[in-house]
């Protein structure tokens, strides 16, 4: 069976189907990742075969441009800059494509429902968060409009339709011209339509996303996965003596996504002046850090969570879904900012299950930072923490994942 991972996206949306690609290929499947281009190394590190999705370039493009982590101005920005590839994507994985194929993508990647739909190969998608399955028995939370977190089905499912409405106008036009070229009749309401009716795996706990019952009946979930797509070493002395020279230090990340996190670091480091804590700053973007940092700050490009957090007190994020599960698993406290996507309901999820707190993207200062932080870095928290992760013992949710591919290829 060959296993076509179609994903778009930072580290955190692209990190689990390199997961599921190993566990695959130890199965003696052919597998490639189809991706930005930025991650082929990572997938030749773990003998996947590769394809680019999309430039370097074009990534970039899409996500240093500000309005990205705007959430009125993101979906405008994103459906323009998705439509100028739809043709030379769909051309790429026609091209791939076999009699014993199995499409794996991320649901925002069209191209792939067009080669369903075209040529029958079998096609699920992973659902990394919730927030992805609309519902309007419980709905997710969506920035922008959490005045409708408590409104009636009869107003969500209204508002469900209006969405579909707007992705038509965004999407529609460029959309419906490469299918009518492949003999496919016009679509309507994309975003009711853009799921794959055959199966969709989803790669969280239902303790952490309760199923309600308008969720699609083809959806199975499995469990956080803990791919960290990194070599399980141990953490570098200079890190490990860092940890061990002081109270636990918190960390400190806004994504691998974010390129302009330079207020947010700022607001970090007056946090940590007024609680009189130790820290991680990690960040791709160096150069967004304050200058001159303390001693007591340690900046990073990268740090394995699964290595690191365990030595940690807290963590203080942005709410992607990669960096909400590996706080989880480690039993760690976790102060949430959320910026856009899914962030806010992640957040929402976190402080339900007593696992952290969300701070309001109005609460811009250090000091009321550094006041919602306290709470989480007491004796009491860190013990909430670390019951809820015992919940996330267990097999790796990829082997269950990998299964159910199996069983859509007829393996």
């Amino acid at each position: 069976m060959q296993v076509l991972l179609i994903s778009i996206g930072t580290d955190g949306d692209i990190l689990p189907y390199v997961g599921l690609g190993v566990e695959l290929l130890s199965r003696g499947h052919s597998v490639a990742l189809v991706a930005c281009e930025d991650y082929e190394p990572l997938a030749r590190r773990h003998g996947l075969g590769f394809h680019a999705l999309v430039t370097r370039a074009e990534n970039q493009e899409l996500f240093s441009h500000p309005d990205f982590w705007h959430p009125r101005k993101t979906p405008a920005l994103s459906a323009r800059w998705g439509v100028r590839f739809l043709r030379r994507q769909y051309d790429l994985l026609a091209g791939l494509a076999t009699r014993d194929t199995v499409l794996v993508a991320n649901p925002g990647v069209f191209a792939a429902d067009l080669l369903h739909e075209t040529t029958g190969i079998p096609w699920t998608n992973l659902i990394l968060q919730p927030w992805l399955l609309p519902s309007s028995i419980s709905p997710p939370l969506i920035p922008g409009y959490t005045l409708l977190a408590h409104a009636p089905p009869l107003v969500w499912r209204g508002f469900w339709r209006a969405l579909d409405w707007v992705g038509d106008r965004l999407v529609g036009r460029e959309l419906n011209a490469l299918r009518a070229t492949l003999g496919l009749p016009p679509a309507r309401r994309i975003f009711r339509d853009w799921l794959s009716p055959q199966r969709l795996i989803g790669l969280f706990p239902d303790w952490f996303g309760p199923p309600p019952k308008d969720w699609p009946r083809q959806l199975r979930l499995t469990g956080f996965p803990q791919f960290s797509g990194a070599p399980e070493a141990a953490l570098p002395p200079a890190i490990l003596q860092f940890c061990q020279a002081g109270p636990s230090p918190v960390v400190f990340t806004f994504g691998t996504g974010m390129a302009h996190p330079a207020a947010l670091f700022r607001q970090a480091l007056e946090a940590c002046r007024h609680l009189g804590v130790r820290a991680f700053f990690l960040t791709k973007f160096l150069d967004q850090l304050p200058p001159a940092l303390p001693p007591t700050i340690m900046p990073s490009a990268f740090l394995p969570f699964s290595r690191l957090f365990p030595h940690c007190g807290a963590l203080v994020h942005h709410g992607g879904i990669g960096t909400t599960a590996n706080a989880l698993a480690a039993g760690l406290p976790q102060l949430i900012r959320p910026i856009c996507f899914d962030q806010l309901d992640n957040a929402s999820r976190v402080k339900r299950l007593g696992a952290g707190d969300c701070l309001p993207a109005s609460k811009t200062t250090g000091r009321q930072l550094a006041t919602a932080l306290a709470p989480l870095l007491t004796a009491a928290a860190q013990e909430r923490c670390r019951q809820l992760a015992r919940r996330l013992a267990g097999p790796d949710p990829l082997i269950q994942a990998a299964d159910w591919v199996e069983q859509l290829g007829g393996v």
